[in-house]
């Protein structure tokens, strides 16, 4: 049975409702600054006069933008009309994708203009897509990786004066701030030998095991391995001078970067997809490629429905089965807090840029976290207790706000070190009407005796 153009359309058109849908209810939860990057941002754009919520819808333009130059790239590139639909529309139905579509991450912006660089490119636009991939590249540092890939294809296909013009556009962009990342290098001890391998070796499993995960947000040693056998496969099967060589370098780079390669992947994850497809495109069978196809495509759609309950009650699109927080609940404690709280007041939270966008008290973390132990080492590790009584005396905190443990190795070390300052006595717990659950407030005992 072959499906007709009028059956794909008809699929096609109920696929993009139901992303519909899902995308609306994601962009209008009410949670903003759930993550610390999304908050970080929201505090640096406080003087627009925009709210939050309208923020929100750039983000959103975006990743539709991104979409519809991915379908034109893939359609350049080689793919049928029903294969872009198909991987355009996977992609889209990605958990982690529609997470960072409707929430201030820079990955929407970044794969943007990803996307149109890689069709300048193919298009023979040196001048244009030398812009597009310096803009990337100051918006998420692995867009070198895209430098380095357009160059070496116009090379290669022996389009010197293309490469000078591509060369010279994306540097205009990127150069000022690669000497800028150079002359000062991110503070922190350098990584050991020992240390370097378990990075890489982490990282690996992340990165191999990354596509599973963006479709259903599982991933494992099963993922990993199945992963490798299809992509070696695919390009023993076909090979595709871009978009193979930029995914390489991309890959590479997400390796060796010291943090989880997940969310980094998803921009590059419909070409991902297109070199796993284009092996299958020509298969003989392709009634059972087709069922194949609609099938792997109903995987996310399916992950995303099940996770429309938990969007409406937490308040932001999970991308994973963790324990997210309740929206009603953090209300309640936020109004407390506005309501009981001073305003010159210094509140402590693990989630601070949150606490201070919808409190409008002044919220400090506590500690900074080495990026090497938040990721490869044990959550113990991060904070101690003695840490963090240190910075409550010495920034004068009043309050410390607890919000239930996620699947964040540091939200976990931050309760243990909460919790030991409890039972010494410098923490006293703080009665909030409504709250249930894990939703704490504790006051410092300094703070008591002053009132």
């Amino acid at each position: 049975m072959t499906l007709t153009r009028g059956a794909q359309r008809a699929i096609i058109a109920a696929f993009c409702a139901f992303l519909a849908v899902i995308y609306f209810i994601a962009w209008h939860a009410p949670s903003v600054g759930m993550l610390h990057e999304d908050a970080d941002y929201l505090l640096a754009a406080k003087a627009l006069p925009l709210s939050p919520q309208w923020l929100r819808l750039l983000p959103l333009l975006c990743t539709l933008a991104w979409l519809s130059v991915t379908w034109k790239l893939l359609r350049r590139m080689g793919a049928k009309t029903g294969g872009a639909w198909l991987l355009v529309l996977i992609t889209a139905a990605s958990p982690t994708v529609v997470l960072l579509g409707t929430n201030l991450m820079p990955e929407p912006f970044f794969a943007i203009l990803m996307a149109q660089s890689l069709v300048l490119l193919l298009d023979e636009r040196a001048l244009l897509a030398g812009i597009c991939a310096g803009l990337a590249t100051l918006i998420m540092p692995v867009g070198v990786t895209l430098i380095v890939a357009c160059m070496l294809v116009f090379v290669v296909r022996r389009r010197l004066r293309s490469a000078a013009l591509f060369t010279a556009a994306s540097m205009l962009f990127a150069a000022p701030w690669l000497g800028w990342t150079l002359a000062h290098p991110a503070p922190g001890p350098a990584l050991q030998p020992s240390e370097k391998l378990v990075v890489l070796g982490a990282n690996a499993v992340s990165l191999f095991s990354g596509p599973v995960q963006l479709l259903s947000g599982i991933g494992g040693l099963y993922a990993v391995i199945a992963t490798l056998v299809l992509v070696v496969w695919s390009l023993r099967r076909r090979r595709q001078l871009m978009p193979d060589l930029f995914v390489l370098f991309y890959s590479v780079m997400l390796l060796c970067r010291v943090g989880n390669p997940l969310r980094p992947l998803a921009p590059v994850f419909p070409l991902v997809l297109w070199i796993l497809w284009r092996a299958f495109q020509t298969a003989k069978l392709q009634e059972l490629i087709a069922a194949v196809g609609i099938i792997f495509a109903l995987v996310p759609t399916v992950v995303d429905a099940t996770r429309l309950p938990e969007t409406l009650r937490a308040g932001q699109f999970p991308t994973s089965k963790r324990a997210s927080d309740d929206w009603p609940q953090l209300g309640k404690l936020f109004a407390w807090i506005r309501a009981n709280v001073p305003a010159d007041a210094v509140l402590m939270a693990d989630a601070d840029s949150m606490f201070t966008l919808n409190t409008g008290r002044k919220t400090i973390r506590g500690f900074l976290p080495d990026t090497y132990k938040l990721y490869y080492a044990p959550a113990n590790s991060l904070i101690t207790p003695d840490q963090l009584g240190r910075q409550i005396l010495e920034n004068g905190v009043s309050y410390v706000a607890l919000t239930p443990e996620r699947d964040f190795p540091e939200t976990a070390a931050y309760h243990r070190a909460v919790e030991a300052l409890e039972r010494g006595g410098m923490l006293e717990p703080v009665p909030v009407p409504g709250l249930t659950g894990d939703y704490r407030l504790l006051r410092t005992a300094s703070f008591r005796l002053t009132r």
